[in-house]
């Protein structure tokens, strides 16, 4: 019986079912006891969250997990990652993903030289930050020899150690490729994921994001020289650092990989519209596609977007790290005038996923777009749906450019509801930071504001020393947006 069973049923009926019991208080105590310290112990072992990748063994999970008797009723939960492996046999991949390799561990190089440097060392710290130089020099140079070996066609020697540990590295990379390439044959995993999360009781949270960050990365600042030259002495650790690498890096290095990428990123919507999935909770957390295809959306994945989310209530969409696709990251450089049909076909998607009544907060993401002398070829009132948001108490927005114009209609639909407003490296576009701010004053239920980096008007670009953003007070601004007592704006 469930414990909470046993613990309503009146003590005769207890005794009438387990005959055991002979009419003892005493035995009736004590097998309420134990049925709630198994109950306390058996939910260790229910999970509420499934993490899915596209291979064969994980598709393979899900469905094992969606048909089981006890697992299928607990999951409430489904992260989706559309990580997708590149080619490493193809010469150009492999040396673009070895150079990768390359910066990475420069880049941990000169992060831990700048923390050695900033205060005064003993003599052991020393020996040891040269030990840790050695580590990444070798690590280094065996990226070097690698991509040597497939420039020229001539593989290296692998009886140097590092050089060895980076080769089996690409090796266990290949075979991922390998298996994934079989799981999304002729589209198959598609309809497997739909069909195994209809199975699931009650999916109450979908998330969709790119590479799973499986390094256990160490904070060098607050640790020892010590720690981290162990840290970077493990091969497990590098290989690790690689295989990151491999797979955040792999889909902007092999073109080929984004076809499957947005192929499976715009179906899956399709397959939760077919199956009649309607999460409360919906999340998109990508980086920024290279190619301007992966955002456009056919009328029925279009519809299928606006179907799954009209039960939502918290809608989450993030698409950041734009500067990764410049020359820098060995990626081609979107023509500027190719800018704006991209931003249109983003603003397709979003005005899609946030166009329901029922939400109660909307999270906005489009970070690092672009410097901010060059904001992107969009503005919120395009991102948004003209919807009403009657119930929306939250609303974060980050890297997002605006018209003044545009926050009175904002602040006129969601004047009574909104609570909490997260603004995070707004860009005004036309108007001024004053106007905005007395606009925002109008939200008549804040209960909590934070305001960081706001840049265009009197603010300036932050290109300058003397612009404003270098002395903005954030404190000031919530206060006036909160209505404190004698708060001013900070304009005047």
């Amino acid at each position: 019986m469930a414990s909470q069973t046993i613990e309503r049923l009146p003590p005769e009926l207890l005794i009438h079912c387990c005959s055991y019991l002979k009419g003892s208080i005493v035995d009736i105590r004590n097998l309420r006891l134990t049925s709630k310290c198994l109950c306390s112990a058996s939910s260790l072992f229910l999970f509420d969250t499934l993490t899915v990748r596209i291979t064969t063994k994980s598709l393979s999970a899900l469905e094992a997990v969606s048909n089981h008797p006890i697992f299928h009723m607990s999951v409430t939960t489904i992260r989706l990652s559309l990580c997708f492996y590149g080619d490493v046999q193809d010469q150009s991949t492999k040396v673009g993903l070895l150079s990768e390799c390359d910066r990475r561990f420069r880049s941990i190089g000169l992060t831990i030289t700048r923390i050695f440097n900033s205060t005064r060392r003993t003599a052991e710290e020393v020996e040891q930050f040269n030990r840790i130089q050695v580590r990444i020099s070798d690590m280094k140079f065996a990226l070097a020899s690698l991509e040597m070996g497939v420039v020229e066609d001539r593989p290296p020697s692998l009886s140097f150690p590092p050089l060895r540990m980076i080769a089996n590295t690409f090796d266990v990379c290949n075979a991922r490729f390998v298996d994934q390439q079989a799981a999304i044959q002729r589209g198959t995993h598609l309809k497997r994921i739909g069909a195994a999360v209809s199975k699931f009781r009650r999916p109450l949270s979908f998330e969709i994001f790119g590479n799973i960050e499986t390094l256990n990365e160490i904070d060098y600042r607050s640790c020892s020289m010590a720690t981290t030259m162990e840290w970077l002495n493990s091969d497990e650790v590098c290989s690790d650092i690689i295989l990151d690498v491999l797979e955040s890096r792999g889909q902007y290095l092999a073109f080929g990989i984004e076809h499957g990428f947005a192929r499976t990123f715009k179906g899956i919507f399709v397959q939760l519209s077919k199956h009649e999935i309607f999460p409360s909770r919906l999340t998109v957390e990508l980086d920024a596609p290279k190619r301007l295809h992966f955002f456009q959306l056919s009328q029925v994945q279009h519809d299928a977007i606006r179907n799954i989310v009209q039960r939502a209530e918290h809608l989450s969409f993030a698409v950041r790290w734009w500067s990764k696709r410049n020359l820098e990251f060995g990626v081609v450089v979107i023509p500027a005038e190719q800018h704006y049909e991209e931003m249109k076909h983003l603003a397709s998607l979003t005005t899609a996923f946030f166009n329901t009544e029922s939400v109660r907060s909307v999270d906005l993401d489009i970070h690092d777009y672009s410097p901010p002398s060059d904001p992107p070829y969009i503005s919120l009132h395009e991102l948004l749906p003209d919807c009403e948001w009657p119930q929306l108490q939250a609303l974060s927005l980050t890297g997002v450019p605006f018209h003044e114009r545009e926050l009175w209609k904002l602040v006129g639909r969601i004047r009574n509801s909104l609570e909490i407003l997260d603004m995070d490296g707004l860009q005004i576009l036309n108007g001024n930071w004053k106007n905005a701010f007395r606009i925002l004053r109008g939200l008549d239920n804040l209960e909590e504001v934070s305001c960081r980096w706001p840049t265009g008007g009197e603010y300036g670009s932050g290109s300058y020393e003397d612009d404003l953003i270098f002395r903005f007070s954030e404190n000031a601004v919530c206060q006036y947006l909160l209505k404190g007592h004698d708060a001013e704006n900070p304009f005047g």
